[in-house]
């Protein structure tokens, strides 16, 4: 039953689950089309011999921060950009054609079909739990878990990478392998001041510590259902699927 608005975004999608994930879908397309495109437009014209802030760029100068284009002494390589330009455009297109299926092919509430998702299919039953219930907490908590899961997931990539490959460091203006300083009295005091850091040894050990931290939330938030009376001081009415996505972004910062 919607209670708010027509202009509100999502009432537009409610009860039609599929035309929910079609326009998630989209949006995730749009987003990978412009990062890959913009990466080859930015690599066709890319001069080394001018400082890349002097030449607007955006998505070179990202992949540079990760030692990606770039030879460990910091030289000009090129190398893996176009791949990942490239690669960005085909996961648009893969993202297209299912945001293209959800709007236009499949049921308007995949829930309530007979197609996917639906519940009298036992091998969709574990996929519909995900489907959007506005007013259950317990629904909200679950998929905000799986969020949090994903973003640990994340942070642990760039730390194993950094790590690993190495990453660029403007001290030394040369790309360097980092190991993660997991000072938890360092974290501690540098939650205010993050920005004066100024060891990449301690923005590893912050990420590292974040990913514990997230995935512990979130496997908390999906083996638990909300506690006592669901009340607007436990955040009633603020669990829709904005909310859910701008706690899991905030767990990047």
């Amino acid at each position: 039953d919607v209670t708010y608005g027509w202009w509100v975004g999502n009432s537009v999608v409610t009860n039609k689950s599929s035309r929910f994930i079609g326009s998630h879908v989209a949006h995730t397309g749009l987003i990978a089309f412009t990062a890959g495109a913009n990466t080859l437009w930015e690599l066709a014209r890319y001069n080394p011999d001018i400082p890349m802030g002097h030449q607007g760029m955006v998505s070179i100068p990202h992949l540079a921060s990760l030692g990606i284009g770039f030879d460990q002494a910091g030289a000009w390589t090129g190398q893996d950009i176009a791949f990942i330009g490239i690669f960005h455009l085909i996961c648009s297109f893969v993202y297209a054609l299912a945001g293209l299926l959800h709007s236009v092919v499949f049921s308007e509430d995949t829930q309530n079909s007979s197609g996917l998702f639906a519940d009298d299919r036992p091998e969709h039953r574990q996929a519909a739990r995900f489907k959007l219930e506005w007013d259950n907490p317990d629904n909200q908590t679950f998929i905000l878990g799986h969020h949090l899961v994903l973003f640990g997931v994340a942070n642990i990539w760039f730390v194993e990478w950094a790590r690993v490959h190495g990453i660029y460091d403007p001290a030394i203006e040369a790309i360097r392998q980092v190991n993660y300083n997991l000072d938890l009295t360092q974290i501690w005091n540098h939650q205010f001041d993050f920005i004066q850091i100024d060891s990449l040894e301690g923005v590893m050990g912050g990420h590292a510590f974040l990913a514990f931290f997230q995935i512990g939330g979130g496997a908390f938030h999906i083996a638990t259902k909300q506690i006592g009376t669901y009340t607007k001081f436990k955040g009633a009415g603020l669990l829709p699927a904005e909310a859910v996505l701008s706690w899991s972004l905030a767990g990047i910062g």
